[in-house]
């Protein structure tokens, strides 16, 4: 029986050829929903970057539940002749996936993705935690820093502490906006938060510090696939 410690989430980050925005969504819907399920990989979102260091840039997180049922299923993709031929035709003359990043993240907030809105946007939040503090930072973040974002008026798909990849310690966080003003306005509020303000300032006062700092983020847009 499989351990809910052992669960990974495996979030990957793709430098894509430029101007082939279009092509990897294609990719990602056309091809990579069947034989991605076909191995077991059934990611829980994917997305192409709106505003990243790098662009294009495509996104996605898949669970496992472990990393050797991980590395049984990335096996079985690459050794697949179906993915050569994907990869070869999709390709089109050149690699479509330049370089990528992947990093390994353990859940700390449930994953779940709300429909999404014509007008909303996506983002994914990048933290740094107090070195030897990634469990109480972590449960500072699911109590404080996310409802506050909440509050905003951001919806939490879910919220993971890193285990590699990134800047260590840290904390990633993807977020739903109904709409960029709800964004804008609910960014600029948190200062005013009471309890956000209250909570970090405990933190300053017995650690030195606040537990957990924003180092940037991703605006994203969520690609919609069926995954079969």
């Amino acid at each position: 029986m499989a351990d809910d410690r052992d669960k990974i989430y495996e979030l990957r980050f793709y430098s894509v050829g430029a101007g082939r925005d279009g092509d990897m969504r294609a990719r990602v819907q056309n091809e990579l929903k069947w034989l991605f399920p076909r191995h077991g990989i059934r990611p829980v979102g994917g997305w192409s970057a709106l505003a990243a260091p790098e662009l294009p840039l495509f996104v996605y997180i898949s669970p496992f539940a472990n990393m050797i049922e991980r590395d049984r299923c990335w096996t079985g993709f690459y050794t697949d002749p179906d993915w050569q031929e994907v990869r070869n035709r999709t390709n089109a003359g050149s690699e479509l996936v330049e370089d990528y990043k992947i990093w390994f993240v353990r859940e700390i907030i449930e994953w779940t993705q709300p429909p999404a809105s014509p007008d909303g946007v996506d983002e994914l939040v990048f933290f740094k935690t107090l070195v030897g503090k990634s469990a109480v930072a972590g449960r500072a973040l699911r109590e404080s820093e996310l409802p506050a974002l909440e509050r905003a008026g951001a919806v939490v798909q879910g919220a993971f502490d890193v285990v590699s990849g990134g800047t260590l310690p840290g904390a990633v966080a993807f977020l739903r906006w109904p709409d960029w003003e709800t964004r804008r306005a609910g960014l600029a509020a948190l200062g005013d938060d009471a309890t956000l303000v209250t909570r970090r300032g405990a933190e300053r006062e017995e650690f030195g510090r606040t537990l957990i700092g924003r180092t940037g983020s991703y605006l994203l847009d969520p690609v919609t696939v069926d995954w079969d």
